[in-house]
């Protein structure tokens, strides 16, 4: 294709399969990432892509990035404040969602950029009591799912009043490979293949799982119709929600594992409301797109994938 795509966030687990799958595509790809990033995901084709660090803050530093890699698409992935664990720095979360989003999309704007696929949050949402649909009222609880409805309306004003072909989307919670230690799903395969302690906060939390590839799917068929779509917010998940318990006794099956997880040994990192789930109606029928993996079928893909690199795990 001899397409030009610029990643950003390109190092972390979604960034980095989108990295392999453009690269498979035959694209010339540049990731931009921040300071200080480890690039482990990124070891084996390092010398087939060019890497950039860049403060998304600093909109002369990102204006001269997008000038030099004149980009005919971008995915922004680049975000901080997702893990509410650790990531509770206002500064970092205000400057890397909001202002940094903000000074990509006014260069990509000027360099008359082909496709901008801004990466919002399910957390957008806030707490619903039924599938989350992209015109239901936003009512994020925490600074990370604020700052990404903002950017969310910034980008819809952007196309609607200057035509910029951007479309925002909002994955729930994705899982596969390259995923980071210390996660949930990494955590369970790892304590089930080593036969180690594993430690979870509370079996009933649900999650709406969507796997690696059914996302990038949806990203692709995003950008192929970014001229009828733009502007558009877009929710991808499977429809169905599963329960923390329900993904250990998957795992359990798959890799025939007797293990008994902890659960209340970790404090859980935010609300868990009982409905976690996405309504899809919308990508299905503007992207033509549905997810083909089960979990269970997604989990085996991972699971095999873990098995020969569980030195990134350690």
């Amino acid at each position: 294709m001899n397409k030009k795509i610029l990643i950003t966030g390109g190092a972390g687990f979604i960034g980095a399969n989108f990295v392999y799958k453009f690269l498979d595509l035959g694209y010339a790809i540049t990731v931009a990432e921040r300071k200080g990033v480890d690039l482990w995901r990124l070891e084996k084709i390092e010398r087939k892509i060019t890497t950039v660090l860049i403060d998304l803050a600093d909109y002369k530093n990102v204006e001269r990035c997008i000038i030099k890699t004149h980009p005919d698409i971008v995915i922004h992935l680049a975000a901080y404040g997702a893990y509410q664990r650790f990531q509770q720095d206002v500064t970092a979360t205000v400057n890397t969602n909001l202002l940094g989003t903000i000074n990509l999309v006014n260069a990509c704007q000027k360099m008359s950029v082909q496709a901008f696929v801004n990466t919002g949050t399910n957390s957008e949402y806030g707490i619903k009591e039924k599938p989350m649909k992209e015109t239901d009222i936003l009512e994020p609880n925490n600074l990370y799912g604020i700052t990404k409805a903002a950017v969310t309306l910034y980008c819809q004003m952007m196309a609607h009043k200057y035509g910029f072909p951007v479309v925002t989307i909002r994955p729930f919670a994705v899982y596969g490979q390259l995923e980071e230690p210390g996660r949930l799903i990494p955590d369970i395969i790892k304590a089930c293949l080593t036969n180690t302690e594993l430690k979870l906060s509370s079996p009933a939390s649900v999650r709406d799982f969507i796997f690696i590839e059914d996302l990038i799917d949806g990203y692709l068929a995003a950008i192929k119709k970014i001229k009828k779509i733009k502007g558009e917010v877009l929710n991808l998940g499977t429809g169905k929600q599963y329960s923390i318990q329900d993904v250990v006794t998957i795992v359990k099956k798959i890799t025939k594992s007797s293990l008994k997880p902890r659960y209340g040994t970790i404090k859980k990192a935010q609300t868990e409301p009982a409905t976690w789930v996405a309504d899809i109606s919308k990508a299905k029928k503007m992207l033509v797109w549905k997810p083909s993996h089960t979990l269970e079928e997604g989990l085996k893909k991972d699971i095999e994938w873990f098995k020969d690199n569980l030195k990134f795990y350690a």
